[in-house]
């Protein structure tokens, strides 16, 4: 994961939190069984004339009027326009909190502006989520319903639109007054407003356009996640991807663009969708939580997380099959039982990595803080405003990209344990440079380059000879910095392609590659003396490395790697009893079968002396 899935993320919540709107509930009782288009008689008398206003043309002009609350939900329509002409009625509030839920409805008598010539206008009630919401205008003497909300389906209503929307044709002179009823599951303010077509039409396209930017950005990031889950081999970005996914098809549900779009012949699901996928995006969010705590050796933290999810999916089960009326009344009590389990869960893992922990705390309190209006909204608490229609969503916006980031980190760190872990099995621990293994492998390699190129590459084994002397002098945290400084000055010799890698014994080896000549490997072998020979600040005053160099150069006179280094340990063990020679070169003669130590008195090394000249088989240097 890179910075541009950050970026990408926080985008996408820039958006959300303008083009997207918030509203939990579920179906609330039926409302009289009016049919659509239904000719209604006018009475004899003449009703008291609405309100006239004036209209000036723009973007949700706030509708003006009076509204009625009918408890039991049963009026009629003529009884609720007997009760408005005897003045029952009181002046619409916009913020004010309606009593809806119970069976209770709410009837309102709008005060439609007055015009001069035909003028077409569009009424919205700007709420997602709607039970239901029902028009009744006066029509050639006759009264003609429309209905929209959740309990048709969308493509049912007059007007297809994320909220219900109603298309209103003004005559000149008219003073008939125009009738809204209203059902919802919960109490909530119900703001109406009047909008001309064009400015509608404008403000629907650049809300489809913002919801459709989110869209892409989210499958985005859930593309980015499945392809992390791959390529870093961790199960938990899959498992992220699916939750973002989740949370988005749930934000289309809340904002009316699911039923517009995906299910719009389906009134049962739109109704229950946005409950439905609300509690499952909480549910596996104590699934996703569990997944990032599951190693962190907390048995009981990780059934607490599995016991809440089981919950969820019990109330959803009861809210899809058995009856949505008391599973609703139990899904506040789990949303709120939840944000304190995500807190909870979040600062245990601050403690226990506060690096990842941080960022996951910093996601559930935004989600939270964000989570809370609308929980206050469904209950009578708080108006229909941004925080409450708008937070859910910002909150969830500013929860993905900080989950991102501690995806991110989470797996870098677990990349890096495995990187040491797996270092550890070819690495020396204390020098960094190659282990044994690695050694017989480049060893084995080489020699098998050989059997093609003879003249390719050369071994060079060293000693630090008083390693002893300086363990014994100062002790054994200096005699391991003085190992380090030898392996540092042998690698500092290797070019691209080399190898240092350490014997199990404790030597090193310099795996040479390309082919070098006798001049050339003195240099290297004499470099490395210089080296240990120059004072070091890691070293305790007038200390210094004496290195014992042993090369072999090609061809090898041994086709086992593990022979030749044998050969070469016996060499050096020669050199460690002569303290002014510190290189030598080992060679034999072509086709030689073994070389397992020195020859005698004359300290030649390499295969059977006595078919050479010694001078062809041992090459000093003192330093």
């Amino acid at each position: 994961m890179r910075c541009p899935s950050f970026l990408v993320a926080g985008l996408a919540g820039l958006l959300l939190a303008c083009g997207m709107a918030m509203a939990q509930e579920t179906p609330a009782s039926p409302p009289p069984q009016i049919p659509a288009e239904l000719p209604v008689e006018l009475p004899a008398p003449t009703p008291a004339p609405a309100p006239v206003v004036s209209f000036k043309p723009g973007r949700g002009v706030m509708g003006e009027g009076d509204v009625l609350v009918d408890a039991s939900g049963s009026l009629t329509f003529e009884q609720v326009r007997s009760k408005f002409d005897a003045g029952e009625g009181q002046p619409i509030l916009p913020q004010r909190i309606m009593p809806t839920g119970g069976g209770s409805a709410i009837w309102y008598r709008l005060a439609l502006p007055a015009v001069g010539e035909p003028t077409p206008l569009m009424l919205t009630v700007p709420h997602p989520n709607m039970d239901s919401v029902d028009l009744y205008r006066p029509a050639a003497g006759q009264w003609q319903l429309e209905r929209s909300g959740d309990q048709l389906a969308v493509a049912q209503w007059p007007v297809r639109h994320l909220t219900p929307a109603f298309e209103l044709l003004l005559q000149p002179g008219e003073t008939r007054p125009t009738y809204l009823r209203v059902t919802h599951n919960y109490p909530i303010s119900v703001p109406w407003q009047l909008a001309d077509r064009q400015s509608f039409h404008e403000q629907s396209k650049e809300s489809h356009l913002l919801l459709g930017v989110y869209i892409g950005l989210v499958l985005l990031i859930a593309m980015m996640s499945a392809l992390h889950a791959v390529s870093w081999r961790d199960s938990i970005h899959l498992f992220f991807a699916f939750y973002v996914l989740v949370v988005a098809a749930g934000q289309l549900a809340l904002t009316g663009l699911g039923g517009e779009f995906l299910w719009p012949g389906s009134a049962w699901w739109n109704d229950s969708a946005p409950v439905a996928l609300t509690l499952t995006t909480a549910a596996l969010l104590h699934l996703f939580l569990r997944q990032m705590v599951v190693d962190r050796d907390a048995p009981w933290l990780t059934r607490g997380l599995l016991a809440m999810t089981l919950i969820g999916a019990g109330i959803l089960t009861a809210f899809l099959f058995i009856g949505n009326k008391s599973s609703f009344n139990l899904a506040t009590p789990y949303y709120v039982g939840s944000m304190a389990v995500y807190l909870s869960v979040a600062g245990w893992y601050v403690w226990r990595r506060p690096m990842v922990g941080t960022w996951v705390l910093a996601a559930m309190v935004c989600l939270t803080v964000g989570s809370i209006f609308p929980i206050l909204r469904t209950q009578g608490l708080l108006p229909l405003g941004v925080a409450t229609q708008y937070g859910a969503q910002i909150g969830a916006a500013l929860e993905i990209p900080l989950l991102l980031v501690a995806l991110y980190l989470r797996s870098r760190e677990k990349r890096d344990n495995q990187a040491r872990v797996g270092a550890l099995t070819r690495a020396d621990p204390l020098t960094g440079v190659g282990n044994h293994r690695v050694l017989l492998q480049r060893l084995d390699s080489l020699l098998m380059r050989q059997v093609r190129d003879p003249g390719a590459g050369a071994v060079v084994r060293v000693r630090l000879s008083n390693a002893i002397e300086i363990r014994q002098d100062y002790g054994m945290e200096t005699a391991q910095s003085a190992v380090v400084q030898a392996g540092a000055c042998i690698t500092s010799v290797a070019q691209e392609g080399d190898t240092v890698a350490r014997h199990r014994d404790g030597d090193f080896v310099l795996v040479l590659q390309g082919h070098l000549t006798r001049e050339q490997l003195t240099d290297i072998g004499q470099r490395l003396i210089a080296r240990g020979l120059s004072e070091s600040p890691a070293l305790p005053p007038n200390t210094v490395l004496q290195l014992k160099v042993v090369i072999a150069e090609a061809p090898f006179q041994l086709a086992d790697a593990t022979l030749l280094l044998q050969s070469l340990g016996a060499v050096l063990g020669e050199l460690a009893g002569r303290s002014g020679t510190a290189l030598r070169f080992v060679s034999g003669p072509q086709g030689s079968n073994g070389v397992n130590g020195s020859n005698g008195s004359n300290g030649a090394s390499g295969a059977d002396t006595r078919n050479a000249p010694a001078a062809a088989q041992e090459q000093s240097a003192e330093v």
